[in-house]
């Protein structure tokens, strides 16, 4: 990209005539990526989306409700976490659902030797919508204005060692344990400090964050015999709370190394600590939980792939006693971007979780997989159903590009329970539910396709449509979450993405 000369005249000029017609852009001066006046350096972006949404038939709102959303919390005498019990006009199924979004953001970093400081202010709100409209994105949807970057960076001139300070993104590997999630309306950022060092081919990460902040929700216990479950439902069954630990709230902890050796072979490891007290939020329970984690991946003559698996272990806060934690999980993606014209590229992938077997006994091992801090979509699909947690799932795409601003791409995926009788959880970490009399595995088959545009360079227009088509398994849990026994669910959506420079 072109660099203009270091004032401010010549950037506003520029700024100007990229914005007076997207046709003649070509022919303009593009705007600079930074700009250096004296010793500092200023890099500003800016972001805007728009967006539209569309589902028939949700999973995850109607009929039950929740109080309550962490992976591993159970009530007592349940799998699934504890529930408003609300008579049945204050919890209707609802047949459809819209909503129309946007989400503005503001950024700008500079540069000064071996500094940075950045700051990212981020708006997001609904522009309209039907009933119950803020499930459609998970638990991120939110509105208003806030501070979605803030931090501060130290580092030596070629960034083989640095340290990061303050709130940030933070992605490692695939994302299928620590992620942005930037499909959602809120995307994720960490309130973290990051240490990070490169030495030929290995590059070395560590990381401590503060997460769950949130004020809502109710108090646990971890540790001793008095153990204790989580309060804030208005469940009669819930056994309460009968001994009170230090407020410390809850931590994540973790370290990533990559190990390049060629082109077709890099190896990630990553290990995680969360350990959660209280203040708790209301997606997580009084819990200490660990994961190793390692992942192959390469990308080699148009072949990319990537494996990786996942062990968890610690202890959760449950009635009397702490229940121990033993979980796994599996992944896997191929592609082949081929020699054919449009760029013609197949891909394959599957997954596994271990779910939970049902048990209502406090005291028995938790076998279901808690991804932690995922990425929500596409990792599974954009429909955002399911988790990587109690999940059998086969899958194979078809994409392309027949010009260079166009892409297509076409999938399909099998969808079942690793165990019948767990719990369904959606790609946002809700509990959609669990049936303790379900025999199937089957929650359906999954069809998607979406269509990408970039009519200019700083403009992308994407639509995209996918279908479910519930099996018997998914029927059972719904019925079971009086949400119905709906045979399919459609989702729709149409955005548009500027963002400068």
């Amino acid at each position: 990209m072109t660099k203009l000369r270091p004032h401010v005249f010549a950037a506003a000029a520029a700024l100007a005539l990229s914005l007076a017609s997207p046709a003649a852009e070509a022919q303009a001066t593009p705007l600079p990526e930074s700009i250096p006046v004296g010793s500092f350096t200023f890099r500003p972006s800016f972001e805007l989306r728009v967006r539209g949404e569309f589902r028939t038939d949700p999973f995850d709102i109607g009929g039950v409700n929740f109080t309550r959303g962490a992976v591993l919390e159970d009530a007592y005498g349940s799998n699934l976490p504890p529930r408003f019990d609300a008579p049945t006009y204050m919890t209707p199924i609802y047949a459809s659902q819209w909503a129309a979004t946007s989400r503005a953001r503001l950024g700008l970093a500079v540069d000064r030797g071996p500094v940075t400081a950045a700051i990212v202010l981020q708006d997001a709100r609904p522009i309209a919508g039907s009933m119950g409209y803020s499930t459609l994105q998970g638990s991120q949807l939110g509105a208003g204005l806030g501070l979605f970057e803030a931090y501060l960076d130290v580092h030596r001139k070629n960034r083989r060692l640095w340290f990061r300070l303050g709130r940030q993104r933070v992605v490692w590997g695939d994302g299928r344990l620590v992620g942005e999630s930037d499909f959602t309306q809120r995307p994720r950022s960490l309130d973290a400090a990051r240490l990070g060092l490169s030495w030929k081919d290995i590059d070395v990460e560590l990381l401590a964050a503060l997460i769950g902040t949130s004020p809502f929700g109710g108090l646990g216990t971890l540790g001793g015999a008095a153990g204790g479950g989580s309060t804030g439902s208005t469940d009669s069954s819930t056994v309460p709370t009968t001994t009170i630990q230090p407020q410390t709230g809850s931590q994540l902890y973790g370290a990533h190394a990559v190990f390049r050796i060629f082109p077709l072979l890099a190896i990630d490891v990553t290990a995680l600590a969360r350990i959660v007290r209280p203040p708790v939020a209301i997606d997580l329970t009084p819990s200490d939980t660990y994961v190793i984690d390692a992942r192959l991946s390469g990308d080699y003559r148009g072949v990319r792939y990537a494996v990786e698996g996942a062990y968890e272990l610690g202890r959760i806060s449950s009635f009397g006693a702490n229940r121990d934690l033993r979980a796994f999980a599996l992944a896997a993606r191929v592609a082949w971007e081929t020699a054919l014209p449009w760029h013609l590229t197949f891909g394959a992938s599957g997954a596994y979780a271990s779910g939970d077997s049902g048990s209502t006994d406090p005291l028995a091992v938790q076998t279901r997989f808690d991804p932690i801090l995922p990425e929500e979509r596409p990792m599974h699909g954009r429909m955002g159903l399911y988790a990587w947690s109690n999940l059998i799932e086969v899958g194979g795409d078809v994409s392309m590009r027949p010009t260079d601003t166009l892409s297509v791409n076409l999938g399909y995926r099998f969808v079942g329970l690793a165990n019948p009788k767990g719990r369904w959880t959606s790609a946002s970490l809700t509990p959609i539910g669990a049936s303790a009399t379900n025999e199937s595995r089957v929650l359906g088959h999954q069809i998607d396709a979406t269509v990408g545009l970039r009519v200019w360079d700083p403009l992308v227009i994407e639509a995209s449509y996918g279908l479910f088509l519930t099996g018997e398994g998914a029927r059972n849990i719904l019925q079971a979450s009086s949400r119905g026994q709906p045979d399919m669910q459609h989702f729709a959506y149409l955005q548009a993405v500027l963002r400068a420079p």
